[in-house]
């Protein structure tokens, strides 16, 4: 389960890097996730648009293991401009 959850993290974090986002830590949404039953849901934040990535080892039938604006949209900072993208 863990190597799960490393491998989507690693994923998401490269999707949002590849974007121009400089992401946080990431931080467990443990009231959205059922330990118990094995679901684990992480988050991450930009720190500098403040967009996020949401990783779910158990997503819902129509929901997804990787999403989020972080992993979608390209990082704008400050002055509008769009980083990441060329």
């Amino acid at each position: 389960m863990k190597a799960l959850l490393k491998r989507l993290q690693h994923k998401a974090r490269e999707s949002c890097e590849w974007r121009g986002h400089t992401m946080s830590r990431w931080m467990s949404l443990g009231w959205l996730g059922n330990v118990a039953a094995g679901r684990q849901v992480r988050i991450a934040h930009c720190k500098i648009c403040k967009r996020e990535v949401v990783v779910d080892t158990h997503p819902a039938p129509n929901g997804i293991d990787i999403g989020g604006e972080a992993v979608a949209l390209g990082c704008g900072d400050k002055s509008g401009e769009i980083r990441g993208i060329a």
